[in-house]
C-alpha cells in the first residue's frame, strides 16, 4: 500500500513540475505551429452566401445597400387613352382605358403589369384632365372617335 502511495505522489510531483504542464509560457519547447506560417483569418459576410445547414434560417442577417437614385420626373403615361365621354342626368362620365370615371373619382388601372393610380379633375366637351403620380395631363378624345 505504500509503494502504491509513493508512486502516485511521486508522480503527481513529476506531472506538475514537467513543462508541458506550464502552458502558455512555455510554446517554444513544444511549438504546435511552425514559425512563419500564415496566419488564418475568418471574415464573415452576412450579405454574400448562407448558412449551409440551415440555409433558410433567418439567424444570417442580410444587408441590403441601396444606391440612392433620383424620383423619375411625375408625369401621366401614354398609353392613357380617353375612349368616349357621355352625360347622363347632368353627370358627365368618362370612358379611360375601357374604364369608366366621374368627375373627382379615383381608379386603379393595371396596366403592362404595373398598378397606375388615376384621378378623373375635370370633364371637358371633349377631353379628359386627369392626375397620375403627381402629374396632370389633358388627354384629347381619341382621335377615331372625334
Amino acid at each position: 500500500m505504500q509503494r502504491i502511495l509513493k508512486s502516485s505522489v511521486l508522480l503527481l510531483v513529476a506531472s506538475i513540475l514537467s513543462p508541458v504542464s506550464r502552458g502558455a509560457d512555455n510554446t517554444a519547447a513544444s511549438p504546435i505551429v511552425p514559425v512563419g506560417a500564415p496566419k488564418s483569418e475568418f471574415v464573415d459576410d452576412p450579405g454574400n452566401g448562407k448558412d449551409p445547414f440551415f440555409p433558410r434560417s433567418s439567424r444570417r442577417k442580410v444587408v441590403v445597400r441601396t444606391v440612392e437614385t433620383a424620383p423619375p420626373d411625375p408625369t401621366v403615361p401614354s398609353f392613357i387613352k380617353l375612349k368616349g365621354i357621355s352625360s347622363a342626368q347632368g353627370r358627365k362620365l368618362a370612358i379611360i382605358n375601357n374604364y369608366t370615371l366621374g368627375e373627382g373619382e379615383e381608379r386603379e388601372l393595371k396596366v403592362n403589369g404595373q398598378i397606375l393610380k388615376l384621378r378623373c379633375i375635370e370633364i371637358k366637351e371633349k377631353s379628359v384632365i386627369i392626375e397620375s403620380g403627381g402629374a396632370t395631363k389633358e388627354i384629347p378624345l381619341h382621335s377615331n372617335l372625334q
